[in-house]
Protein backbone atom coordinates (compact mmCIF):
# COMPACT_ATOMS: atom_id res chain seq x y z
CA UNK A 1 0.00 0.00 0.00
CA UNK A 2 1.09 3.61 -0.46
CA UNK A 3 0.47 4.48 3.19
CA UNK A 4 0.74 2.58 6.46
CA UNK A 5 -0.56 2.88 10.00
CA UNK A 6 -4.24 2.59 9.23
CA UNK A 7 -7.06 2.22 11.75
CA UNK A 8 -10.06 0.61 10.11
CA UNK A 9 -12.72 1.37 12.67
CA UNK A 10 -16.48 1.39 13.00
CA UNK A 11 -16.50 4.85 14.60
CA UNK A 12 -13.61 7.17 15.37
CA UNK A 13 -12.89 10.07 17.67
CA UNK A 14 -12.54 13.28 15.67
CA UNK A 15 -9.16 13.65 13.98
CA UNK A 16 -7.33 16.40 12.11
CA UNK A 17 -8.93 18.50 9.39
CA UNK A 18 -7.98 17.90 5.78
CA UNK A 19 -5.28 20.19 4.42
CA UNK A 20 -6.30 23.36 2.61
CA UNK A 21 -4.80 25.25 -0.28
CA UNK A 22 -3.30 23.89 -3.49
CA UNK A 23 -0.16 22.06 -4.57
CA UNK A 24 2.31 22.23 -7.45
CA UNK A 25 0.24 19.57 -9.26
CA UNK A 26 -2.68 21.99 -9.54
CA UNK A 27 -4.70 19.73 -7.24
CA UNK A 28 -5.79 20.80 -3.75
CA UNK A 29 -3.21 20.09 -1.05
CA UNK A 30 -3.64 16.55 0.20
CA UNK A 31 -4.73 15.27 -3.22
CA UNK A 32 -1.33 15.25 -4.96
CA UNK A 33 -1.45 11.44 -5.37
CA UNK A 34 -4.82 11.51 -7.12
CA UNK A 35 -4.69 9.40 -10.28
CA UNK A 36 -1.19 8.06 -9.67
CA UNK A 37 -0.57 4.50 -10.81
CA UNK A 38 -0.54 1.85 -8.09
CA UNK A 39 2.50 -0.42 -7.56
CA UNK A 40 2.70 -3.45 -9.84
CA UNK A 41 5.24 -5.42 -7.80
CA UNK A 42 5.47 -6.43 -4.15
CA UNK A 43 7.98 -8.15 -1.85
CA UNK A 44 7.59 -11.91 -1.46
CA UNK A 45 5.98 -11.42 1.95
CA UNK A 46 3.79 -8.55 3.12
CA UNK A 47 3.37 -8.27 6.89
CA UNK A 48 0.02 -7.07 8.17
CA UNK A 49 0.07 -6.24 11.87
CA UNK A 50 -2.20 -4.38 14.24
CA UNK A 51 -4.61 -4.52 17.14
CA UNK A 52 -8.17 -5.73 17.49
CA UNK A 53 -10.23 -3.72 19.97
CA UNK A 54 -13.84 -3.42 21.03
CA UNK A 55 -16.08 -0.74 22.57
CA UNK A 56 -16.39 2.41 20.46
CA UNK A 57 -16.47 4.87 23.35
CA UNK A 58 -13.65 3.26 25.34
CA UNK A 59 -11.67 0.83 23.15
CA UNK A 60 -10.35 -2.28 24.88
CA UNK A 61 -8.17 -5.06 23.46
CA UNK A 62 -9.88 -8.18 22.17
CA UNK A 63 -7.82 -11.22 23.12
CA UNK A 64 -8.15 -14.60 21.37
CA UNK A 65 -9.78 -13.16 18.24
CA UNK A 66 -9.11 -15.06 15.03
CA UNK A 67 -7.56 -12.99 12.24
CA UNK A 68 -7.19 -14.47 8.76
CA UNK A 69 -5.88 -12.91 5.56
CA UNK A 70 -7.59 -13.85 2.29
CA UNK A 71 -7.06 -13.08 -1.34
CA UNK A 72 -10.30 -11.79 -2.84
CA UNK A 73 -12.16 -14.59 -4.57
CA UNK A 74 -10.26 -17.38 -2.74
CA UNK A 75 -11.79 -19.26 0.20
CA UNK A 76 -8.43 -20.60 1.43
CA UNK A 77 -6.77 -18.19 3.83
CA UNK A 78 -3.26 -16.98 3.05
CA UNK A 79 -2.23 -16.57 6.70
CA UNK A 80 -3.76 -16.41 10.14
CA UNK A 81 -3.14 -15.51 13.75
CA UNK A 82 -4.91 -15.26 17.11
CA UNK A 83 -4.72 -11.98 19.03
CA UNK A 84 -2.74 -11.99 22.26
CA UNK A 85 -3.84 -10.42 25.55
CA UNK A 86 -3.10 -6.82 24.34
CA UNK A 87 -5.16 -7.60 21.20
CA UNK A 88 -2.18 -7.69 18.84
CA UNK A 89 -1.89 -9.89 15.75
CA UNK A 90 0.54 -10.41 12.89
CA UNK A 91 0.03 -12.20 9.59
CA UNK A 92 2.61 -12.66 6.84
CA UNK A 93 0.97 -12.84 3.41
CA UNK A 94 2.74 -14.46 0.49
CA UNK A 95 2.37 -12.25 -2.59
CA UNK A 96 4.12 -14.11 -5.36
CA UNK A 97 5.67 -10.75 -6.21
CA UNK A 98 2.34 -9.13 -7.11
CA UNK A 99 0.27 -6.76 -4.91
CA UNK A 100 -2.48 -8.72 -3.17
CA UNK A 101 -6.11 -7.73 -3.58
CA UNK A 102 -7.48 -9.12 -0.35
CA UNK A 103 -8.91 -8.56 3.09
CA UNK A 104 -8.83 -9.60 6.75
CA UNK A 105 -11.57 -11.64 8.37
CA UNK A 106 -11.85 -11.14 12.14
CA UNK A 107 -14.05 -13.11 14.54
CA UNK A 108 -14.09 -13.97 18.23
CA UNK A 109 -16.53 -16.84 18.78
CA UNK A 110 -19.66 -14.71 18.64
CA UNK A 111 -18.80 -12.13 21.30
CA UNK A 112 -18.72 -9.44 18.62
CA UNK A 113 -20.09 -9.13 15.10
CA UNK A 114 -17.86 -10.76 12.47
CA UNK A 115 -15.78 -8.04 10.84
CA UNK A 116 -14.02 -7.87 7.47
CA UNK A 117 -11.36 -5.24 6.78
CA UNK A 118 -10.48 -4.20 3.22
CA UNK A 119 -7.56 -1.87 2.38
CA UNK A 120 -8.22 0.91 -0.10
CA UNK A 121 -5.57 -0.41 -2.51
CA UNK A 122 -3.86 -3.78 -3.07
CA UNK A 123 -1.25 -4.79 -0.49
CA UNK A 124 2.21 -4.02 -1.85
CA UNK A 125 4.13 -3.29 1.39
CA UNK A 126 3.97 -3.92 5.13
CA UNK A 127 0.95 -2.27 6.68
CA UNK A 128 -0.70 -1.74 10.06
CA UNK A 129 -4.45 -2.42 10.23
CA UNK A 130 -6.20 -1.82 13.54
CA UNK A 131 -9.71 -3.27 13.63
CA UNK A 132 -12.48 -2.17 15.99
CA UNK A 133 -15.24 -4.71 16.59
CA UNK A 134 -18.66 -4.09 18.11
CA UNK A 135 -21.20 -6.29 19.86
CA UNK A 136 -24.75 -6.70 18.60
CA UNK A 137 -26.11 -4.49 21.38
CA UNK A 138 -23.56 -1.75 20.70
CA UNK A 139 -24.32 -1.91 16.99
CA UNK A 140 -28.04 -1.46 17.70
CA UNK A 141 -27.31 1.53 19.94
CA UNK A 142 -25.10 3.22 17.34
CA UNK A 143 -27.55 2.46 14.53
CA UNK A 144 -30.35 4.11 16.51
CA UNK A 145 -28.16 7.19 17.01
CA UNK A 146 -27.71 7.37 13.24
CA UNK A 147 -31.42 6.94 12.58
CA UNK A 148 -30.87 3.56 10.94
CA UNK A 149 -33.19 0.58 11.22
CA UNK A 150 -30.91 -2.38 10.36
CA UNK A 151 -32.45 -4.87 7.93
CA UNK A 152 -31.72 -8.51 8.77
CA UNK A 153 -29.69 -10.16 6.02
CA UNK A 154 -28.21 -6.92 4.69
CA UNK A 155 -24.62 -5.77 4.98
CA UNK A 156 -23.03 -2.79 6.73
CA UNK A 157 -19.93 -0.84 5.64
CA UNK A 158 -17.88 1.56 7.74
CA UNK A 159 -15.40 3.73 5.81
CA UNK A 160 -12.79 6.37 6.58
CA UNK A 161 -12.02 8.93 3.84
CA UNK A 162 -8.36 10.05 3.90
CA UNK A 163 -6.12 12.28 1.81
CA UNK A 164 -2.71 11.40 0.36
CA UNK A 165 -0.98 12.05 3.70
CA UNK A 166 -3.39 9.74 5.55
CA UNK A 167 -5.27 12.59 7.22
CA UNK A 168 -9.05 12.08 7.54
CA UNK A 169 -10.98 14.37 5.21
CA UNK A 170 -13.81 16.57 6.43
CA UNK A 171 -16.61 17.48 4.03
CA UNK A 172 -16.42 14.34 1.89
CA UNK A 173 -19.53 12.62 0.57
CA UNK A 174 -19.61 8.86 0.10
CA UNK A 175 -21.61 6.78 -2.38
CA UNK A 176 -21.88 3.09 -3.19
CA UNK A 177 -23.14 0.81 -5.92
CA UNK A 178 -25.45 -0.85 -5.08
CA UNK A 179 -26.72 1.92 -2.85
CA UNK A 180 -27.39 1.83 0.86
CA UNK A 181 -28.33 4.26 3.60
CA UNK A 182 -25.37 6.64 4.07
CA UNK A 183 -24.68 8.33 7.39
CA UNK A 184 -21.79 10.32 8.87
CA UNK A 185 -20.43 11.23 12.28
CA UNK A 186 -21.01 14.52 14.06
CA UNK A 187 -19.20 15.29 17.28
CA UNK A 188 -17.48 11.89 17.18
CA UNK A 189 -20.72 9.87 17.08
CA UNK A 190 -23.12 8.65 14.37
CA UNK A 191 -25.58 11.32 13.23
CA UNK A 192 -28.94 11.07 11.53
CA UNK A 193 -28.64 14.54 9.98
CA UNK A 194 -24.99 15.06 8.94
CA UNK A 195 -24.59 15.34 5.16
CA UNK A 196 -20.81 14.90 4.84
CA UNK A 197 -17.87 13.57 6.81
CA UNK A 198 -16.73 15.37 9.94
CA UNK A 199 -13.05 15.85 10.83
CA UNK A 200 -12.75 12.10 11.49
CA UNK A 201 -13.56 11.24 7.85
CA UNK A 202 -16.00 8.52 8.91
CA UNK A 203 -18.97 7.39 6.83
CA UNK A 204 -21.39 4.47 7.14
CA UNK A 205 -23.31 2.61 4.45
CA UNK A 206 -26.12 0.62 6.06
CA UNK A 207 -28.68 -1.82 4.67
CA UNK A 208 -26.66 -2.54 1.54
CA UNK A 209 -27.39 -5.71 -0.44
CA UNK A 210 -24.92 -8.51 0.36
CA UNK A 211 -22.25 -9.08 -2.25
CA UNK A 212 -19.75 -6.90 -4.08
CA UNK A 213 -20.16 -3.20 -3.35
CA UNK A 214 -18.17 -0.42 -5.04
CA UNK A 215 -17.42 2.49 -2.71
CA UNK A 216 -16.36 5.99 -3.75
CA UNK A 217 -16.08 9.46 -2.27
CA UNK A 218 -15.95 13.05 -3.49
CA UNK A 219 -14.05 15.73 -1.58
CA UNK A 220 -12.87 19.26 -2.41
CA UNK A 221 -14.31 18.84 -5.89
CA UNK A 222 -12.21 15.71 -6.50
CA UNK A 223 -13.47 12.18 -7.11
CA UNK A 224 -11.36 9.74 -5.12
CA UNK A 225 -10.27 6.27 -6.22
CA UNK A 226 -13.11 3.76 -6.07
CA UNK A 227 -12.71 0.13 -5.07
CA UNK A 228 -14.85 -2.89 -4.37
CA UNK A 229 -15.48 -4.68 -1.08
CA UNK A 230 -17.72 -7.63 -0.23
CA UNK A 231 -20.54 -6.71 2.13
CA UNK A 232 -21.58 -9.86 3.96
CA UNK A 233 -25.00 -10.43 5.43
CA UNK A 234 -25.29 -9.49 9.12
CA UNK A 235 -21.59 -8.59 9.29
CA UNK A 236 -19.51 -5.42 9.33
CA UNK A 237 -17.17 -4.51 6.49
CA UNK A 238 -14.51 -1.86 7.13
CA UNK A 239 -12.48 0.00 4.54
CA UNK A 240 -10.86 3.29 3.55
CA UNK A 241 -11.32 5.56 0.57
CA UNK A 242 -8.35 7.58 -0.68
CA UNK A 243 -7.18 9.53 -3.74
Amino acid sequence: MRRTGRALQFALIAGGLAACGSSSTGLPAGFECLGQALPTTAPALVNVTGMVTSDVLSPKPVAHAFVYGFRTGDTTHLAGDTTNTPGQYSVAISTGGTPVIGYLAVSDSGHHIDTYAYPAVPLAADVTENVLMVSSSEFSFLAAAAGINPVAGDGFIGAVVRNCQGTPIAGATVTSMPTGTVRYNAGGAPSSSATATAADGVAYIANVAPGNVTVQATASGQTLRQHTVNARANAITLTEIQP
